[in-house]
């Protein structure tokens, strides 16, 4: 016999699950499938191993969407620099799609308190990240030091947590990149960094 706790807990496994299968069921392509699960795991967007989660999903869903799938032949037709796929009207998270061209790059950032997946389907990403060598006691200043160097070839995915500074360069291309983001980053405080002036700029909601 299960005592009252453990039917609770299993109907509620089975309810999320049944959420999910519905959900799934209903996505018209594979962009669509995966943002159905993102939201089906998503919660209150706490969980310390969502990032990987959500990493995981990205990861299977460009394994299963092929370059002639409605959503990317668009995407890589426009060749758009940055285009908004998807905005979760509940949990405020974005899916971003971006074609980048050899060269395109941006200067050492952090995300403040939200986090980013970065995927690479086509071309080669270089992603810098760095640790800072200061203490952090002098306003607007900052060392910053190359800690790794991560390569996104086609198929490999890497999450940036709450606060990790880093920097793009796109080195092979174009690029097609995705890039998951936990939050909207223009509502939220961040920093930009100077890396060869040790400066940092904060960036404050808009």
């Amino acid at each position: 016999m299960l005592d009252e706790g453990s039917k609770k807990m299993i109907n509620r496994i089975i309810k999320e699950r049944c959420f999910m299968a519905v959900q799934e069921q209903s996505a018209n392509n594979t962009l669509e499938k995966y943002i159905a699960q993102v939201r089906a795991v998503w919660g209150d967007g706490k969980d310390p191993q969502l990032p990987f989660k959500v990493a995981a999903m990205m990861e299977r869903l460009f394994a299963s969407t092929r370059p002639d799938d409605p959503w990317m032949a668009e995407l890589i037709r426009d060749e758009k620099p940055s285009r908004e796929l998807y905005r979760d009207p509940d949990h405020g998270f974005i899916q971003m799609g971006h074609i980048h061209k050899p060269g395109h790059g941006n200067q050492p950032h952090d995300h403040g308190p939200c986090w980013v997946v970065y995927r690479s389907y086509k071309g080669v990403t270089e992603i810098t990240k760095y640790k800072r060598t200061d203490d952090g006691s002098q306003s607007g200043v900052a060392t910053l030091e190359k800690e790794r160097l991560d390569r996104l070839s086609p198929g490999v995915v890497q999450p940036y947590l709450q606060g990790d500074i880093h920097s793009t360069n796109a080195v092979e291309g174009p690029g097609v990149v995705f890039r998951f983001l936990s939050y909207d980053l223009d509502k939220i405080e961040r920093n930009r960094y100077n890396k060869e002036k040790g400066t940092l700029t904060k960036l404050t909601p808009q």
